[in-house]
């Protein structure tokens, strides 16, 4: 596909997405949400209120086309990487753990998954934005961050590359890194829902194809979430930190975040609207889509063109730096989250970004000193470990 074509096709599935949420919540509001592309060679997105807090909403999103052709390019390469696995190789057997070395979806053709990846990360993408503006994230960081003195100021939200434009400290950088997170969460349940509304509709498909298509889609969209975090991340895996500065989080964290609230959503939603996948299934399938990215990513991007397990997903519990990382984000985002449904424009409290009570404790018992469980284990990284 030429480059017109795939920033054609981008604003087309855009342009339809902030149609019907005009016509479906911003018009009810009295307010619009408008779409702008740019040109210039970012990897990029941001969000920006027009209005004021409590006014209707004017919100925009603005998108660069190379962010969506570069996710089309990435989507393009992982197939042809995936296709060209040797059988029988050493990286073909490392899928016999989720019990076969089937790399790609057989219900859709080859043109159907490039385009599914795309759709599936692009969209993603104007969640996040649209997250942001949900909740007025440019009001909260002016309100709960340091410098007071700038929230007239703060109406735009940036993202992805424009992220490295400052460096944040301090509460300001817990702030922004906080508001990130719910944006994510947001998003992830934006799409989580628009995925069982399309799949459930039988003019999108029949019913005794529905399981395997569903299986399909989520495959497809671990995958692209799994490119836009790495293209954020770069040739080298960022190592976490506890320490929080930057305006947003390590790339690789967030989609360790990300993606079992994937497997989460879809699993709690089983128990009300069958889609035929049980949680150990839905684990596999997301667990198998990013080791496939995972594999492209490091044997593609990397200097030393190998697999780097250092990108692979490994359990958001289980790095005693993460653990530690996490525990000042708990606690603002509860000192956040009442300002947050006050002024919140709409969104179901599911999209409510939320953390239970076993979560909680493993974060607040972390011990990384000692005998403790994590004492082993390197608990702080160098502080530029995300420059």
């Amino acid at each position: 596909m030429e480059d017109i074509e795939i920033y054609d096709l981008a604003s087309r599935v855009i342009g339809d997405i902030t149609h019907d949420l005009n016509e479906t919540t911003y018009a009810k509001l009295g307010g619009e949400l408008t779409i702008i592309w740019r040109e210039e060679k970012k990897f990029g997105a941001f969000a920006s209120t027009l209005s004021e807090a409590g006014k209707p909403p004017r919100h925009r999103v603005t998108m660069h086309y190379e962010l969506v052709r570069q996710v089309w390019r990435d989507a393009e390469n992982l197939c042809e990487f995936l296709r060209r696995i040797p059988e029988d190789s050493g990286v073909d057997k490392l899928y016999d753990f989720y019990g076969d070395r089937i790399k790609l979806p057989k219900c859709f053709d080859d043109e159907e998954i490039v385009k599914n990846i795309f759709v599936a990360a692009i969209t993603w993408v104007y969640f996040h934005e649209i997250g942001h503006l949900m909740q007025e994230h440019g009001v909260i960081r002016a309100e709960f961050a340091e410098c007071h003195s700038n929230a007239a100021q703060t109406t735009d939200i940036h993202d992805f590359e424009a992220s490295h434009d400052k460096r944040l400290i301090g509460r300001e950088a817990l702030v922004s890194h906080v508001t990130e997170l719910a944006a994510d969460f947001e998003a992830m349940h934006f799409y989580v829902f628009e995925l069982l509304r399309h799949v459930t509709d039988p003019d999108f498909v029949d019913d005794k194809k529905r399981t395997e298509v569903l299986s399909g889609l989520i495959y497809l969209m671990v995958c692209g979430l799994s490119l836009l975090f790495f293209r954020f991340n770069g040739s080298q895996p960022i190592l976490p930190t506890a320490v929080i500065e930057g305006s947003h989080p390590n790339p690789l964290v967030r989609l360790e975040i990300n993606v079992p609230q994937i497997f989460e959503s879809l699993d709690m939603i089983g128990k009300v609207i069958d889609h035929g996948l049980d949680r150990k299934q839905l684990v596999f399938l997301c667990g198998k889509a990013a080791l496939s990215a995972t594999l492209y990513w490091s044997m593609n991007k990397t200097e030393k063109h190998e697999f780097d397990d250092r990108f692979l997903l490994k359990g958001l519990l289980t790095n005693p730096v993460v653990l530690q990382y996490l525990q000042p984000i708990v606690t603002c985002w509860d000192e956040m989250l009442p300002r947050v449904k006050e002024i919140r424009r709409f969104g179901s409290p599911l999209g409510l970004m939320n953390f239970t009570d076993s979560f909680r404790k493993r974060i607040s018992g972390v011990i990384i000193w000692g005998h403790g469980p994590e004492g082993k284990i390197r608990a702080a990284s160098p502080p530029d470990a995300m420059a």
